[in-house]
């Protein structure tokens, strides 16, 4: 900005520079990007919600309409807003071999979860429209580290108390600039002052009071967006059409007024604006899942997220019609009630959704019964299934120990069990209601028809949940997923864990892997984006190189490289497993316990023994044999066989678990430092051998006949990468850099809102990248297979 320029022509130039790079218009006068700066495009709007830019174009366009006159809106809405502005409002590029491919097949977004759904706008809308519930919804996660960490990063002394000031200050900010656009008038000092002492009094006091509203109600009361549109249906004037109308509106003010006061004010509005969407959009200068947890577990979405029929109609993609079936996650409770009570939910904004779309009675007021029996065959626009996802939780009380010395830890043998002792009795009650409910309404499978874990992976692996989905399958079900591979310390870390999730959760046809980043990623890109050094459990250090061991012993690697990984091996071995730590100052330092020596086998064959279920094996609940259900007697006996076939990897198996001594759990969770570029057993991981364990998984994946939902621009915010052209699902269609790493592709949006973007951009950003490696029509064949393995590999009928 030049220093004679003032905010007002600030606003004005940057709007219209923006509108002239990036937004054009079509032959049906939609607007869109061009496919040369989509991945651009897309970097802003993580930052500056993309109406602000579609409501400005729109007025350079068409102008603005008279607001007082009803029916011009109306026309105007129809004219030029309906069909580019409904319940979504993501531009995307245009390609009318991409439109085809769309319009015969139809899209299945086979990795969403609904809470994460919603955009910015709505959220925008209900944090103004809806202080006290918002505010009161937001409360909860008020000392939550991690949230207190994300404001942080946004603004230094940043707290979600200025938060709700500022969103007060935004409340009456909109409505006095619309009274100036409306009633063409300049800022009032006096609405200015009163503002001002409202900023000051909420700061002093409690954000959204209601004993002292009425003091400032007619500062938020004065001007509505509603009141010039209550003649036209909901299906025409959405949120995001009031919205948009709203900044034509102020934009037009903007421009013709030329008052700087206003202009002042109307930039502090956008600023507040964009820092809330900077609250709930991942942005591009921070990478790593525990970025992410930030914004999930902020509480922003919650008050708007209430209601599901909202983002089913966003999802559908207005118009657009194109999402055939979209495989909707939520996370399951264990009390029968609370699921009962989220499934309503779910059914109810389902329900209202499919009415408005075929005109029919609302369905809300429906019981479940009636809704799980509604419009069973029913062939609309955007049809639902469910997949229960439990969540992966930290297991606290092993974490705890590792801050522990180790004469502290002794008193904790008293109370302790195994690994994730309180996560894995909480899914499992969690599978019993989820099993109860089903029972009482036997249409339930008509809408649930998978499983999943989902969250931190780093916080429990695929052993803990590997009782339970034995269990589901035994119950009948048999459509799973994992969230695996996704976020690692170390790529073999990454590469270790979509294994364990194909192999202790038994997964197989029909099944898929969720992300599994690290059996794509470039090794070297990753070494390279990783840095020096590596901290890690040196426990888990031990699971990658034995993991390893295995592998590459079985693809017959040389005898140097089998040497330097039994080395390092039996190092980690001795710290951890092999001298009992409450014994070391008794026991002389290379005493082993009960057998002679641990090797990589014994390690293996216990690593192999994880998807047992501790509970059981160890017999850490009372039992009486006339009330234990026959499936679990049956667990029991296996676990008795195999701990007499395979003595030597129980008691590894039972020490990882800490049965005896908790030190074991101690000396597994201490953390090791790996230089990457000096430790010598590193040294034999080159990109070479790390392909090879990755192109292992694959050939496991495809063998199995499983498919791998990708899931381009969160991995794109969450992983390691920079642009779209870096990300590996170009290696698994085949036309990447390295050959032999083919497998089933399916594509899914993840969390739409957190990431700014809709399966449609997903396929977008994909369809550009292979244009730059094929023919244009072979560029569509690849897309294309991709929409077919969709339909292949989403999930029908459980029974």
């Amino acid at each position: 900005m030049r220093g004679e320029d003032g905010v007002r022509e600030f606003l004005i130039s940057s709007f219209d520079r923006v509108k002239t790079r990036y937004l054009h218009c079509g032959y049906a006068k939609e607007l869109y990007v061009s496919s040369g700066l989509f991945e651009e495009w897309q970097t802003i709007i993580t930052e500056v919600p993309p109406l602000l830019f579609l409501s400005y174009s729109l007025l350079k366009q068409h102008g603005c309409p008279n607001f007082i006159g009803k029916l011009e809106l109306k026309n105007y809405v129809e004219k030029h807003m309906k069909g580019q502005i409904g319940h979504s409002i993501l531009p995307s590029i245009i390609d009318n071999r991409l439109d085809d491919v769309i319009s015969r097949n139809k899209l299945d977004d086979l990795h969403i979860h609904l809470n994460g759904t919603t955009e910015i706008e709505l959220l925008w809308r209900t944090a103004l429209e809806r202080p006290h519930a918002f505010s009161n919804a937001i409360k909860p996660a008020h000392d939550n580290t991690l949230v207190k960490e994300l404001y942080g990063l946004e603004e230094l002394d940043f707290t979600q108390n200025e938060l709700l000031v500022r969103l007060r200050v935004a409340k009456m900010l909109r409505s006095v600039l619309l009274d100036c656009a409306v009633n063409d008038k300049e800022v009032n000092q006096q609405t200015l002052k009163d503002i001002n002492q409202r900023a000051e009094f909420d700061r002093l006091y409690s954000p959204f009071n209601k004993g002292e509203e009425d003091r400032f109600a007619q500062i938020d009361n004065d001007c509505s967006i509603d009141v010039f549109t209550n003649h036209m249906g909901s299906k025409l004037i959405t949120p995001l059409v009031k919205e948009s109308l709203l900044l034509i509106k102020l934009f037009s003010h903007l421009e013709k007024s030329k008052s700087e006061n206003f202009a002042q004010l109307f930039y502090y509005y956008l600023l507040i604006k964009c820092q809330l969407m900077r609250l709930v959009v991942q942005q591009t200068q921070f990478y790593g899942f525990d970025q992410f947890q930030k914004i999930t577990v902020n509480e922003i979405r919650s008050d708007v997220e209430r209601d599901y029929e909202a983002r089913f109609s966003q999802v559908a993609n207005d118009n657009a019609q194109s999402i055939e079936r979209l495989e909707g996650r939520f996370a399951p409770n264990k009390k029968l009630v609370a699921n009962k009570e989220r499934l309503i939910s779910i059914l109810q904004g389902y329900s209202r959704y499919k009415a408005g779309f075929s005109d029919k009675d609302n369905t809300s007021g429906k019981n479940i019964v009636e809704l799980l029996k509604a419009d069973k065959n029913y062939k609309g626009r955007l049809q639902l299934s469910l997949i229960a996802h439990f969540i992966k939780q930290q297991d606290k009380r092993a974490a705890k120990l590792s801050s522990m010395k180790e004469d502290e830890v002794g008193l904790h043998n008293l109370g302790w069990c195994c690994r994730h002792y309180q996560l894995r009795n909480d899914v499992e009650k969690t599978r019993r209601a989820l099993m109860a409910l089903h029972q009482r309404y036997t249409d339930l499978p008509e809408y649930l028809k998978g499983f999943d874990a989902a969250a931190n992976e780093l916080d429990a692996g695929a052993d803990v949940f590997a009782p339970v989905f034995r269990r589901l399958r035994n119950d009948g079900y048999h459509n799973f997923t994992f969230h695996a591979g996704e976020d690692y310390v170390h790529l073999l870390s990454g590469i270790r864990t979509v294994d364990e999730a194909l192999r202790f959760l038994d997964l197989n046809h029909g099944n898929r892997i969720g992300h599994g980043t690290a059996v794509g990623i470039d090794p070297e890109l990753w070494r390279d984006r990783i840095g020096k050094r590596v901290v890690m459990k040196q426990g888990e250090r031990l699971d990658d190189l034995v993991f390893a061991y295995h592998i590459l012993k079985k693809a017959d690697c040389s005898g140097k490289v089998l040497n330097l990984l039994e080395s390092g091996i039996r190092e980690l071995t001795n710290k951890i497993y092999c001298v009992a730590p409450a014994l070391e100052q008794k026991a002389a330092p290379t005493q082993l316990f009960s057998f002679e020596y641990i090797t990589p086998e014994d390690l293996h064959e216990a690593w192999k023994l994880r998807y047992l279920d501790p509970i059981l094996a160890f017999d850490l609940k009372s039992k009486c044999s006339h009330t234990i259900r026959s499936e679990i007697i049956d667990e029991i006996l296996k676990i008795k066989e195999l701990r007499a076939v395979k003595p030597r990897a129980f008691k590894l198996f039972e020490r990882y678990h800490g049965i005896h001594d908790v030190n074991f759990i101690r000396k597994y969770n201490e953390l090791v430092e790996v230089d990457i570029d000096t430790c010598p057993v590193e040294q034999v991981f080159t990109k070479d051998i790390l392909r090879i364990l990755q192109k292992s998984i694959l050939q496991k994946i495809s063998k199995k006949q499983m498919a791998i939902e990708s899931l381009p621009t969160s991995n794109l915010r969450i992983s390691f990468y920079e642009s779209y052209s870096e990300h590996h699902i170009f290696n698994w269609l085949g036309v990447g850099d390295e050959e032999g790493m083919e497998v089933p592709v399916v594509l899914g949006s993840d969390d739409p809102g957190i990431f700014s973007t809709n399966l449609r951009n997903e396929y977008a950003h994909v369809l550009i990248e292979l244009d730059k490696r094929l023919p244009p029509m072979e560029a569509i064949a690849k897309l294309e297979q991709i929409v077919k393995n969709g339909k292949i590999w989403r999930f029908e009928n459980q029974f």
